[in-house]
C-alpha cells in the first residue's frame, strides 16, 4: 500500500509539471531548455542567468552553483534534474539576487519583478541600484525630478534620503503602482536629470544639474505607446472627454471610458495643477487635443505614458489655486474641480485662529534648555504681527505658558467663528542630526485642508529655503489622523499643522531660533494664505 501511494504521488508531480514562459517585466526570456512549473516551484534553466545579468560558477558541492548577482550579492542555489536537465529553482535564484516573481496559471507564466535595492546620491550623481536590469522614464515636475523605474518594487528600508546639498535636499522613494517604482529629487533650484546607463541596466546613473551633457543612450526616451488600434490589450480605453460647467467656481471633468479606470491623482500649486494618471489606458479613436474652457481652467493636455503597463496621462493648468473630488465609476471617471473653503475672497478681515503647540508641562520637543513649546509662541507672535499687518483678525488658542487640550484647541477656532486655523510646532525625531526641513500636515484627504496645507507649505518653503518634505495627510502618522486636526472636520474651517525644523538638527534648530527666520517663516504663510483666499502665485 505505501508503495502505491508513492508511485500515485510520484505520478501526480510528474503530471503537474508544465512547460512555462518566463517574462521580466513585458520581456520574455529565452529558455534552453524550456522552463518549467512542477507543482509549487518554477524551474529555470541555467542559460537564463546571463538574461538577469547573473553571474554562474560551479560551487563546492556538486549539487549546486555558485551566484553573484548584478549588485554583488552571492550565494548558492541548488540543482534540479528535471527531464534530464540541470535546473534551478526560480525562488532560490531570487532568494539570493532579489526581485520576485508572480505566477499566472491561466497563461502558465511567471513574471519576475526587479527590487529596487537603494538610492546614492554623490557629487550631482543619483545611483538607482536595483537586483535586475530594468527601463525608465524621467520628468520634471513641481519643483521635483522624478524617475519612474519600471519593473520594479521598492526593497530598500530607507524611503527618504537626506543629501542636503546645494541642488538636491533629499530623494524619496515610493512604490507609484504595483510594477512601478519612483524616485523623488526634491530641488533646491533649477536642475536637469540625464541618464548616463544604457538601458535596461541594474544600475541607472543619472547626471543632476544644469547644462548637462547628452544622455549617453539615445534610446532611453520613453519608447512611444502602441496606437489605439494596436492597444486592445490595454486594460480600458478613453472614449471621450469633456467638461461641465457647473458655476464660475466650479467645474466636472467627465472620462468615459470601456471600464472601471484605475487613477492616481497629483495635486501643485507652485504653479497650482492637477494631474490625473489613468494606470493602463489607451486613448479611442478620435481623441485629441482638449479644447476646454472655463474660468478655472488655464488649459488642458492630454499625453499618453508608458511607464506601470501604460497609460494616459491629463493634466490641467489652474488660473489659481483650487482643489479636487475624484468618483470612478464603472465606465466614468469624474474629476470635480472648485474653489476650496472660504476662498475666492481677500484675506483682509478674515479670522484666523493661530495655535502655538504644547504648553505648560507638555513641554514638547527638547534640546538641553530648549523646548518646542517657547519656540512654538514666539513663531506664532511673528506670524500674528505679519497677519494683523494685512488687515487679518488674529485669536491665539494660547498666548501664555500653559497646558490645552487637542480638542479645545480647535473649538477656539469654532466658537470664534474663524475662518482658518494654523498649528504651529517644530519637529524632532530619534536620530539627532538626521533630518531638517519642513512639513505640513492636513487632515486625511480633505479637499480644502489639503490645498491649504499644501499651499502654506509651497510658501513656506519658498520664503525660508528650508529643505522640502512634503505636505501631507496626517493619516500617515496617526490611523484617525491628528487630534488637533480631527475636530475641525465638518466645521467649513480648513486647518493645517505646519513643522517649521528639527529642533535637534543643529542647522535648524539655528534658524528656529532666530528671530528673522521667524520673520521669513510668517512671510511665507501669509504668502499662502494669500495664494489659497485670492489666488495669489506663489513665487
Amino acid at each position: 500500500m505505501t508503495l502505491i501511494v508513492i508511485l500515485l504521488a510520484l505520478s501526480a508531480a510528474h503530471a503537474e509539471a508544465v512547460a512555462a514562459r518566463i517574462l521580466l517585466g513585458k520581456r520574455e526570456l529565452a529558455c534552453s531548455p524550456p522552463a518549467v512549473r512542477e507543482g509549487e516551484r518554477v524551474l529555470v534553466p541555467l542559460s537564463l542567468l546571463e538574461q538577469l545579468g547573473v553571474l554562474c560558477a560551479p560551487a563546492a558541492r556538486g549539487d549546486a552553483i555558485s551566484l553573484t548577482s548584478p549588485g554583488g550579492r552571492t550565494g548558492e542555489a541548488p540543482l534540479v534534474d528535471s527531464a534530464g536537465e540541470k535546473m534551478l529553482p526560480l525562488d532560490a535564484v531570487l532568494g539570493i539576487t532579489g526581485g520576485e516573481a508572480v505566477w499566472d496559471d491561466e497563461h502558465n507564466t511567471a513574471t519576475i519583478r526587479a527590487h529596487l535595492q537603494s538610492v546614492e546620491f554623490v557629487d550631482g550623481t543619483l545611483k538607482v541600484n536595483c537586483s535586475f536590469p530594468v527601463e525608465c522614464v524621467t520628468r520634471k515636475w513641481q519643483g521635483k525630478l522624478i524617475v519612474d523605474v519600471a519593473n520594479a518594487k521598492i526593497a530598500s528600508d530607507a524611503k527618504e534620503v537626506y543629501v542636503g546639498g546645494p541642488i538636491v535636499a533629499r530623494a524619496r522613494l515610493g512604490q507609484y503602482a504595483p510594477d512601478t517604482a519612483r524616485v523623488v529629487l526634491d530641488l533646491v533650484e533649477d536642475a536637469d536629470i540625464a541618464l548616463q546607463s544604457k538601458l535596461p541596466a541594474p544600475q541607472l546613473v543619472f547626471l543632476v544639474g544644469r547644462n548637462l551633457p547628452k544622455s549617453a543612450d539615445q534610446a532611453s526616451e520613453p519608447p512611444k505607446l502602441a496606437t489605439p488600434k494596436a492597444s486592445a490589450k490595454q486594460a480600458y480605453t478613453i472614449n471621450s472627454v469633456r467638461l461641465e460647467t457647473v458655476d464660475d467656481s466650479r467645474f466636472e471633468l467627465i472620462i468615459e471610458t470601456s471600464g472601471r479606470a484605475v487613477v492616481a491623482p497629483a495635486f501643485g500649486v507652485k504653479p497650482p495643477e492637477i494631474e490625473l494618471t489613468l494606470a493602463g489606458a489607451a486613448l479611442g479613436e478620435g481623441i485629441g487635443d482638449l479644447e476646454l474652457s472655463h474660468p478655472l481652467l488655464k488649459s488642458a493636455a492630454l499625453k499618453r505614458v508608458s511607464t506601470g503597463g501604460g497609460g494616459v496621462r491629463i493634466r490641467l493648468a489652474l488660473t489659481r489655486i483650487a482643489t479636487y473630488d475624484v468618483s470612478v465609476g464603472e465606465r466614468a471617471v469624474t474629476l470635480s474641480v472648485y474653489l476650496p473653503e472660504k476662498a475666492g475672497g481677500r484675506l483682509e478681515g478674515m479670522t484666523v485662529v493661530l495655535d502655538p503647540g504644547h504648553g505648560g508641562r507638555e513641554k514638547g520637543a527638547r534640546w538641553e534648555t530648549i523646548y518646542e513649546k517657547d519656540l512654538n509662541l514666539r513663531i506664532a507672535n511673528a506670524v500674528k504681527a505679519a497677519l494683523e499687518a494685512q488687515g487679518v483678525r488674529v485669536i491665539f488658542s494660547r498666548s501664555r505658558d500653559e497646558v490645552m487640550g487637542l480638542a479645545a484647541r480647535a473649538e477656539v477656532a469654532i466658537n470664534s467663528g474663524a475662518d482658518l486655523f494654523i498649528s504651529i510646532h517644530c519637529n524632532s525625531n530619534g536620530s539627532p542630526g538626521s533630518a531638517s526641513g519642513v512639513e505640513t500636515y492636513y487632515h486625511m484627504d480633505e479637499p480644502s485642508p489639503r490645498a491649504l496645507g499644501y499651499a502654506i507649505h509651497a510658501a513656506v518653503c519658498s520664503a525660508t529655503g528650508m529643505c522640502d518634505r512634503r505636505a501631507r495627510s496626517d493619516r500617515s502618522l496617526y490611523a484617525s489622523g491628528l487630534g488637533v486636526l480631527r475636530r475641525l472636520k465638518g466645521t467649513g474651517i480648513p486647518g493645517v499643522l505646519v513643522e517649521c525644523g528639527y529642533l535637534n538638527t543643529a542647522s535648524d534648530r539655528k534658524k528656529l531660533l532666530d528671530p528673522d527666520y521667524h520673520a521669513r517663516l510668517a512671510a511665507g504663510i501669509v504668502a499662502g494664505l494669500k495664494a489659497y483666499v485670492e489666488g495669489a502665485r506663489i513665487e
